[in-house]
């Protein structure tokens, strides 16, 4: 039965259709904040127009520089995370530096102008993560201590803490009040002992006031340029976690599909469906399976019901079997969907 499964995730991956690569779509937002306009970076997941979904956001510091990296770790962890709306923010410089407790022009940017504007025009779930490296990491790790509760999670890269700055706001913190925040993932580079020192004495310091409760990495082989892939890809994986079903949970019937995605919906706040893929492998699989009838019908009758979109996936899975050798198959999948959905035009006759 693996080997079955797995030989339909193999056929089903040659679905996809090849696409002209676009980095992202540029824009430029007005800001009173900063008395100026600043470019923005947005990539769509590839879904975004052909569903109605709401995806979670991830905004990416540096975005002229750190774009490219951000988006080719995520789609190396396709099916590891969830689908993202990715905003990439133009931002270097002093611009990015704190001003002893102060909120920045540029902080109120962030939080009064473009997280409204990317709210306001586009479907975004209730979860959002802010990214930094280098300066932008220390950015990051100061707008987490301050009392913005815009984000979900924050991600500091190598983050620029040679002027003692953070760890001193650290040293002066309330282990309660962390505790409440969003946690924190930071990890470090190859950087030379004015970077590692003061990252070992933060870590420590967050280690005794969060209890363990965040996550750092330490990347020795890794430059400050390099590690952006890497961390990006560590932080990502450490926060999603068990995202994916595991094989067990996939064979193991619809209904533990359902209650492993109920369970992240849960955990992150937001609604997660079933990936259309998953369930168009695993249709095929229970199409070809002896025995299978049952948890086939069930699997067709969810699909339909889940997304709008449901039943094209469905046809589309029934064709793919009948040009490639599984007749029978495909033929079974298409007398169900007809069973189900008699009034659908290709269902007449």
């Amino acid at each position: 039965m693996r080997v079955l499964l797995f030989s339909f995730i193999l056929l089903c991956s040659q679905l996809s259709i090849a696409s002209d690569l676009i980095l992202a779509e540029q824009i430029k937002l007005p800001s009173n904040s900063l008395g100026e306009e600043r470019k923005l970076l947005i990539k769509l997941p590839k879904t975004y127009h052909n569903e109605k979904n709401s995806y979670p956001v991830l905004y990416v510091l540096h975005g002229q520089w750190d774009m490219l990296s951000t988006l080719s770790t995520i789609d190396l962890l396709e099916g590891e995370i969830p689908n993202f709306i990715v905003v990439g923010i133009e931002s270097k410089g002093k611009e990015l530096s704190p001003d002893n407790g102060k909120i920045t022009p540029f902080a109120n940017f962030l939080a009064k102008e473009i997280v409204p504007y990317i709210n306001e025009n586009y479907r975004v779930a209730p979860y959002r993560i802010l990214s930094g490296h280098s300066n932008s990491g220390r950015f990051v790790l100061d707008y987490w201590l301050s009392n913005n509760e815009h984000f979900s999670k924050y991600f500091a890269f190598s983050p620029s803490l040679d002027d003692g700055y953070i760890v001193d706001l650290i040293s002066k913190s309330n282990s309660e009040a962390l505790k409440r925040k969003a946690p924190p993932t930071l990890t470090i580079a190859n950087e030379g002992e004015h970077m590692q020192t003061p990252f070992t004495e933060l870590t420590q310091k967050l280690n005794n006031l969060l209890e363990g409760s965040f996550e750092f990495q330490k990347f020795p082989e890794q430059t400050h340029r390099t590690t952006k892939h890497p961390s990006m890809q560590y932080a990502l994986q450490s926060t999603f976690a068990g995202w994916e079903p595991t094989y067990e949970v996939k064979i193991s019937g619809l209904e533990g599909l359902k209650k492993h995605y109920a369970d992240l919906s849960d955990k992150f706040g937001f609604e997660v469906l079933v990936p259309k893929e998953t369930l168009q492998k695993l249709t095929a699989h229970y199409a070809i399976s002896d025995n299978s009838t049952e948890e086939l019908n069930k699997y067709i009758a969810f699909t339909i019901n889940q997304t709008s979109e449901g039943i094209d996936s469905l046809f589309e899975i029934s064709d793919y079997l009948f040009g490639n050798g599984y007749k029978e198959a495909g033929e079974t999948i298409l007398n169900e969907i007809c069973n189900q959905v008699k009034n659908h035009q290709r269902c007449s006759g």
